[in-house]
């Protein structure tokens, strides 16, 4: 039986490592917790924030 992944594509590199048995508590050192928009950009974001459902934030907008 193959053992179910999840997808840490769109997580920090904290949060993606925090997956890992023994590495939980590498969530509380993220600080992708919200969307860092370039300067002088319309809508164009520099950093996207973690999608690590242990942030239980919600997406701006």
């Amino acid at each position: 039986m193959t053992a179910r992944t999840q997808d840490t594509s769109t997580m920090s590199a904290e949060c993606a490592l925090a997956q890992r048995p023994g590495y939980s508590a590498w969530h509380e050192k993220c600080s992708q917790t919200q969307d860092i928009p370039l300067p002088h950009s319309r809508g164009i974001l520099l950093i996207r924030r973690c999608t690590c459902p242990h942030h239980r934030c919600t997406p701006a907008g």
